[in-house]
């Protein structure tokens, strides 16, 4: 490749792949930084957060897994979410202290009147609104924990 003085632009056949190599190389690095989510925060602030809802088993009182034959076995639903997300720390919160990233699962806390309808969105794409929390409790399983205040808030449906 040189640079002809002349017409003063380079000649080469690898001017243009350097090109398409440069062009490419701005779309990813675009795409990547509007992929990027702003900060959720914890309570009081309500967050929307989308995935898939599925239950995992776990161990809960009286040990939490450490006697697991005395243990009672609990229902968890989990919320995998389609894109991680992060929470920002309160500094005035004795709980949500601490700011987390790249949050791929979230568990979820039905209120009474959902949770006797939630096994109807299991493994279904849904939204759901709510307050998070850092998990902080022995029946927390995740590191972020959402109190579910509506499902699908947007009215999408819930399909696989």
């Amino acid at each position: 490749m040189f640079f002809d003085v002349k017409t003063k632009q380079f000649k080469s056949s690898d001017g243009i792949a350097a090109a398409i190599a440069i062009a490419c190389l701005l779309f990813f690095s675009f795409e990547v930084l509007s992929q990027q989510q702003e900060w959720l925060s914890y309570y009081p602030a309500v967050s929307r957060l989308q995935g898939t809802l599925t239950k995992v088993f776990k161990y809960g009182k009286p040990s939490y897994g450490a006697e697991p034959e005395t243990d009672e076995k609990v229902e968890v639903p989990i919320l995998i979410l389609q894109t991680p997300v992060r929470v920002k720390a309160r500094s005035t919160s004795s709980v949500n202290n601490e700011s987390v990233t790249n949050v791929s699962f979230v568990q979820l806390i039905f209120p009474p009147e959902i949770d006797e309808n939630y096994a109807k969105h299991l493994d279904k794409n849904i939204v759901v609104a709510g307050t998070l929390v850092r998990g902080y409790k022995g029946e927390h399983f995740t590191d972020v924990v959402m109190t579910v205040k509506a499902v699908n808030p947007t009215g999408k449906p819930t399909t696989r």
